[in-house]
């Protein structure tokens, strides 16, 4: 990813560490910062766990240094309010797919006077910061998309909030040895993530999947590497234990009744599984 690739061109990058929720202690951004940091950039949620940081409060603890600040701001675009004058950055991404505009169109606020490098190099397109004939249709329904999320924003989210409150309330009820992974209050409203342990997540994902339930096992960024997910890692949930993932992304197209099929469905697929597991014992 960007970090790394600028570790290849020879820049230092610094790595914070987060709590069992997944949250950022700005005090940490402060003790990371030197003399020489020129950037510093956090998600201001996390897609896989759906934990919202504390950007606001991090980024006043960076104006005092003048370093620039930048947050991924994809998985909350759209999604709840945004202003980025109160989160304070200087640079802001965002993905229209993610508030259901077009698929591979994105776009970055840029404060005024933050200079960046061209992310494509030979034309004046986009005032010469990304070369190449614009995608007019993508941007238009970027625009459209955007303005139909401001609109039905509130009511969106009062349906997400009250199916993720379900969902998370009832899980822990069903199947026994489940792990609600991330902040439980301070979280995307359509996030719901979890582990469940001494079965293996695609098993669960095949046999939900039989049944008409899609699902992953890990953010779409990395679900296809069936390797253990670094955010789990990084909050301290066990190799074993966060085999067993499942990562439920809910939409304004899911009703309470897709709630219930799932509550229904996945304790009888969990105990299944558990049937065959050589480590599970009642």
């Amino acid at each position: 990813h960007s970090a790394k690739t600028l570790e290849k061109w020879g820049f230092k990058v610094t790595y914070l560490p987060v709590d069992q929720y997944g949250l950022v202690d700005p005090a940490e951004v402060v003790r990371a910062m030197t003399e020489e940091t020129i950037l510093v950039s956090i998600m201001h949620a996390n897609n896989e766990i759906g934990t919202i940081e504390p950007i606001e409060e991090i980024s006043r603890v960076v104006k005092e240094r003048k370093v620039y600040f930048h947050t991924d701001a994809i998985a909350t675009t759209g999604i709840m309010p945004l202003d980025v004058g109160e989160l304070g950055v200087d640079c802001l991404s965002l993905s229209a797919d993610q508030f259901y505009g077009p698929k591979g169109v994105g776009a970055l606020f840029l404060r005024k006077g933050t200079r960046i490098m061209p992310y494509l190099e030979g034309g004046i397109q986009e005032d010469g910061r990304r070369a190449g004939t614009e995608n007019v249709a993508g941007i238009v329904g970027l625009g459209k998309a955007a303005e139909l999320a401001k609109k039905e924003m509130e009511k969106r989210r009062r349906h997400l909030f009250f199916l993720r409150k379900k969902l998370i309330n009832e899980l822990p009820r069903r199947i026994e040895h489940l792990r609600i992974n991330g902040h439980p209050e301070l979280r995307l409203p359509n996030n719901v993530h979890v582990c469940i342990e001494f079965i293996e997540g695609e098993s669960m994902l095949m046999l939900l999947d039989s049944q008409g339930i899609a699902t992953s096992s890990g953010s779409a960024c990395t679900s296809r590497a069936l390797k253990v997910s670094h955010v789990l890692t990084a909050i301290g949930v066990p190799a074993a234990v966060a085999q067993g993932s499942l990562f439920f992304s809910l939409g304004t197209d899911n009703s309470e009744e897709d709630i219930d099929y799932l509550l229904e469905t996945l304790p009888s697929v969990v105990q299944r599984l558990r049937e065959m597991s050589p480590l599970y014992k009642k």
